[in-house]
């Protein structure tokens, strides 16, 4: 059951208060005083003995905290020493989520990072464990490239639930190249991302066969009871091996791809490799270099080839090189045309 964030806050402060090993016993008038400081608004005794009662008796709370009031000392304890909301056990529910939520946080930080992602995620446990809550806010330090409020993020939850749960589902999906709306049915398998940007992988019921959707082209998902089509990890695993992004060019296989590389660009190459099928075929007296990859042509892979633009280039195969030019000449031909009759704005 969901509860106010400020008495939330003001939980968090009085378990601060009671497992702060330097101020034994705190009264009344010190949760009172120190609430008002943390929060800038003043308290009723009354507010905070109903607090202390939520904390002990909510079961909607889960915190079930052991207070007790000394009459000794005239102040609260916990009966037992180590006890703290913030060490509290997680139900089912709660671990399954948090699960689930590590993994979007591992798809988040990438693979360059995450062999050290169990290291990280001890670190920030034990960080909110003694974080102290501020007033105001705090300078950031780290700025995150995730764009936001993108159309299909708001579906994210409900498909992660699916995958989670086996759940057959059904949308409407809009093809920019068509200009076409569809139904599809599909059983979803994992949630992918690329450049900032989610795909939705599903064994399709049209297709007979595990297809990408882009969540910004998904509307309207609907959970079905209908019988869950099940993909082995492997098939899922290799899925995505032999490919660079997430959509394969139609009439390729996988196979050699060599492309030649300027001197100062093979360096951000072998820092950053495409693939992890790339090596290095040949390099030249003037640090320029030949790479071979093993994949599967995808339209991001032509993408990333004309970005770089003169400074790399395709040899082989012939096939891919044709439409890379193909591509760039149709590019040229309408700057050119744009050039010599620009048009007015």
């Amino acid at each position: 059951m969901p509860f106010n964030k400020e008495a939330y806050i003001r939980y968090r402060i009085i378990d601060e208060c009671l497992t702060n090993k330097y101020s034994c016993y705190p009264g009344i008038n010190d949760l009172i005083d120190a609430c008002e400081k943390k929060l800038g608004k003043n308290f009723s005794v009354s507010a905070i003995q109903k607090d202390i009662k939520a904390m002990k008796e909510d079961e909607a709370l889960g915190f079930l905290a052991p207070i007790k009031y000394s009459r000794q000392h005239n102040g609260y304890y916990y009966t037992k020493p180590d006890y703290s909301i913030n060490s509290i056990p997680l139900n089912s529910d709660e671990l399954e989520s948090l699960v689930a939520f590590a993994d979007v946080l591992a798809a988040f930080k990438g693979s360059r990072i995450s062999e050290n992602f169990n290291n990280a995620v001890e670190k920030i446990h034990t960080a909110l464990r003694e974080k102290k809550i501020h007033k105001g806010t705090r300078q950031k330090y780290i700025q995150t490239d995730i764009q936001r409020f993108l159309h299909g993020y708001e579906n994210f939850e409900r498909l992660l639930h699916a995958i989670i749960n086996k759940i057959t589902i059904c949308f409407i999906h809009y093809s920019y190249k068509k200009r076409f709306y569809n139904s599809v049915i599909a059983h979803p398998v994992l949630l992918k991302e690329f450049q900032n940007k989610w795909y939705l992988v599903a064994w399709s019921e049209q297709h007979r066969q595990l297809r990408t959707f882009g969540l910004d082209r998904i509307s309207d998902p609907l959970y079905l009871r209908s019988a869950f089509h099940h993909t082995s990890p492997e098939i899922i695993k290799n899925y995505f091996s032999a490919i660079y992004g997430v959509y394969p060019l139609p009439g390729f296989k996988l196979g050699k791809i060599y492309f030649f590389s300027t001197a100062l660009m093979s360096d951000y190459i072998k820092a950053n490799p495409i693939h992890i099928s790339q090596k290095e075929h040949k390099t030249e007296e003037d640090g320029s270099m030949i790479f071979e990859l093993e994949l599967i042509p995808s339209q991001e892979l032509i993408n990333f080839f004309k970005q770089f633009s003169p400074e790399i280039y395709v040899i082989k195969p012939a096939k891919l090189v044709k439409n890379i030019e193909e591509s760039l000449s149709t590019a040229f031909s309408q700057y050119r045309m744009k050039y010599d009759k620009p048009k007015t704005i």
